[in-house]
């Protein structure tokens, strides 16, 4: 079932933490009304401006591109993901820009997880500590923490679930090894296809005890808090490497390369 085909998105207000501070330059463009001598017309663009055919063009160009190599270098020091892994516990990995899955076969199933990096991004708090001076509370560790969809195919008939992770729930696993880390926020069943007029059911209102048995089911399957936290590591390093490879592209467009 594609992963953006239900409006089922958790952390739609999540924003990337990540910001760009800049110096917004405005620059006037010549006209040919604007009494600029003939010989002046004549020439060339890089012999007006000293950028060369591919190269800076502003000031605002210039410093971003010295941030950008700063950034960069910054960024690659805990750089952990250098090549695409092929498997993950088991799953045959397929990346597809910001869309990753995950497939595996187990007896006569198919099953598939499939989850966007995008906007997953959020800064962990770290332990509080009091400090009258500071405005805000400390911030720890990116994480990404995607909403991902579980698909198990038997036959014609697939089984699907949309999870999402869930808040707080690493500190209480940590704390008295209770509590998911996860939960399931929508279930539907379907043959052949997926389509919207397949009825789909919220996990908030499931009978608590089938919830219970859903969640084994998923356990069973290998998704279980365990795999949840590994996967979350995984979203993690690869949405690192697509910022990595974003900021990189940046820094080519701005040095006009």
């Amino acid at each position: 079932m594609p992963f953006y085909a239900r409006n089922v998105v958790k952390n739609s207000t999540v924003l990337s933490k990540r910001q760009f501070a800049r110096n917004i330059w405005h620059m006037r463009s010549f006209r040919s009304d604007t009494g600029i001598p003939s010989e002046m017309k004549l020439k060339r663009h890089s012999e007006l401006c000293g950028c060369g055919i591919h190269g800076v063009h502003t000031k605002s160009d210039k410093e971003l591109v010295e941030f950008l190599n700063e950034e960069i270098a910054a960024e690659r020091k805990s750089f952990n993901m250098t090549k695409e892994p092929a498997d993950f516990e088991g799953f045959t990995v397929q990346f597809d820009g910001s869309d990753v899955n995950l497939t595996k076969k187990l007896n006569d199933e198919t099953i598939t997880i499939s989850f966007n990096i995008n906007h997953t991004v959020d800064a962990e708090p770290s332990e509080p500590q009091v400090d009258p001076k500071m405005d805000k509370p400390e911030l720890g560790e990116m994480k990404s923490k995607p909403n991902f969809e579980v698909d198990i195919k038997k036959g014609s008939k697939t089984l699907s679930f949309t999870c999402s992770f869930m808040d707080g729930g690493e500190e209480q696993q940590a704390d008295d090894g209770y509590g998911d880390i996860f939960g399931i926020d929508e279930m539907t069943m379907f043959e052949g296809d997926w389509n919207e007029k397949v009825y789909a059911v919220s996990g908030e209102i499931l009978d608590g005890y089938l919830y219970d048995l859903l969640m084994s089911q998923l356990e069973e399957r290998g998704i279980s808090n365990e795999f949840a936290d590994k996967l979350a590591q995984f979203s993690t390093q690869y949405e690192h490497k697509c910022y990595v490879n974003l900021l990189e592209n940046l820094q080519k467009f701005a040095s006009g390369k």
